[in-house]
């Protein structure tokens, strides 16, 4: 049941109309809220509820015993028990179940969106162990309403416990629904999933990506630079819809993404992108390896991103490309860490307003580039695409290239001077959006499905993410 098909806008009225007059009622609204997001869940995945349901018993009793015992041996087997379980599942439903054909077995469980439930309950325990989180839930009911809330189940963001949960145990008020600014997330995401990226993909770059050896370099490269888009499009676009759909219901959950592609290096793109899960990472598997390696000093910190960002390529997938993309990043952060003293004696003689846009340009290129091995499988298909680019630098055919996609090239170019030079304007527009009244909100809302419509007929194609 994707989001934007008549069926859910039609159960989610319906379901909202229930909702709100129980807001104030937290026992009632977790109930109503549990409920959705299991038929939810179960019409995405079926028998994978019963994994989900599963997982959210015994990490919420592990927890507990963690809590719970003084012996720290104690602490550690429950953690270690939580760990391997969430792992397993990841590696069982994920790349077992694609390396062995698992997925071949009659009744074999979807589980959509196994990794972004794992990544939150295995974050949930963690942060009992390390005490970030002084008592753990007391209800299983609100823990399995959390891990399953509905927003957040096919990509994200990766909102942790420590935050959703209180907001879960108190209620709301309908009056205290910051509308304006939910109407303004979901008509961004929208125009960003299902007009913006629907057009960019439909008429250039699943073109080039399908048969890159049918078209010039200088082709090849528009195509790299238009998928490097629309990932941020499609990506960014769900997590807009989400944090709307998520303030409509009482929350806030966490905001993804800041402007990625205006990064001046690698290290500053990591903020920026995907924020929930590089906060994750960050938290429980970067920092607790450095610490371990620090006795390498900067070499230990290198190691750690390696480790990590390699991690991170497997995470996403099981085919070779995957793993590469990861450690590109990981040696690209490394060249960070390791030129941190060159390029600070650069900055120091290059005037920032000509430093500043090359570091962009360069970091923005170097995305799109690493992100052909993030789009293609096939490691031969995806070299040959990213040699033909080097090697092939005929220019002469661009101006028949922009006779035929013009559109798509001012669309690209809008995105990218959205991205570079939009930062500080956004959140002046985002506040006289959401002062501008219900009315023009309505209208605005209305506009966007309509442009979106015009484009992809708002037709439930998958988000790029939800794979993963």
């Amino acid at each position: 049941m994707a989001f934007n098909t008549s069926l859910f806008i039609l159960v989610f009225v319906v379901f909202y109309c229930l909702y709100v007059p129980l807001a104030g009622k937290p026992g009632l609204r977790t109930a109503l809220l549990f409920i959705f997001n299991s038929v939810f869940y179960y019409l995405l995945s079926s028998f994978g509820l019963g994994i989900l349901l599963a997982l959210s018993v015994a990490d919420f009793f592990l927890a507990k015993g963690i809590f719970t015992t003084r012996s720290e041996n104690s602490k550690r087997f429950f953690l270690w028990i939580s760990i391997l379980l969430n792992i397993g599942l990841i590696l069982t439903f994920r790349h077992f179940s694609q390396w062995f054909g698992f997925r071949e077995i009659p009744f074999w469980p979807a589980t959509i969106g196994v990794s972004f439930y794992v990544f939150r309950s295995l974050g949930y325990v963690l942060d009992v162990f390390h005490e970030n989180i002084e008592t753990p839930e007391t209800s299983w009911f609100r823990y399995f309403t959390y891990l399953s809330f509905f927003p957040l189940m096919l990509q994200g963001p990766i909102s942790p416990a420590r935050d959703f949960l209180p907001e879960l145990r108190k209620g709301f008020s309908a009056k205290e629904v910051p509308s304006g600014e939910a109407f303004f997330f979901l008509i961004s995401g929208i125009i960003k999933k299902y007009a913006l990226a629907a057009y960019i993909t439909a008429n250039f770059t699943e073109r080039v990506f399908g048969s890159p050896h049918l078209f010039t370099g200088m082709e090849n490269l528009f195509a790299a630079i238009g998928q490097a888009l629309v990932i941020f499009l499609d990506f960014s676009g769900y997590t807009d819809m989400m944090l709307g759909m998520g303030l409509l219901l009482g929350f806030r959950l966490s905001e993804n993404f800041n402007f990625p592609y205006a990064s001046a290096n690698i290290t500053e793109y990591w903020r920026r992108w995907h924020m929930s899960l590089s906060k994750w990472l960050n938290e429980y598997l970067f920092f607790p390896l450095s610490f371990t390696l620090r006795r390498w000093k900067k070499w230990g910190t290198v190691l750690a991103v390696m480790i990590t960002f390699v991690i991170s390529g497997f995470w996403h997938g099981t085919s070779l490309n995957y793993t590469l993309w990861g450690a590109l990043h990981g040696l690209a952060l490394s060249w960070d860490i390791a030129s941190s003293g060159i390029r600070d004696k650069i900055k120091n003689g290059v005037p920032m307003w000509i430093y500043h846009p090359i570091s962009v340009a360069l970091t923005f290129l170097f995305l799109a580039l690493s992100g052909i091995y993030f789009k293609l499988e096939d490691m031969e298909i995806a070299t040959g695409m990213l040699s033909h680019i080097f090697t092939d630098r005929d220019w002469s055919v661009f101006g028949n290239w922009l006779h035929d996609f013009g559109g798509v090239f001012a669309v690209m170019c809008g995105v990218l001077l959205w991205q570079w030079s939009a930062g500080n304007v956004y959140p002046k527009i985002r506040q006289i959006f959401i002062g501008s009244g219900w009315f023009m909100h309505a209208i605005l809302l209305v506009l966007a499905i309509f442009l979106a419509y015009q484009i992809s007929g708002m037709e439930p194609i998958p988000f790029i993410y939800q794979k993963f």
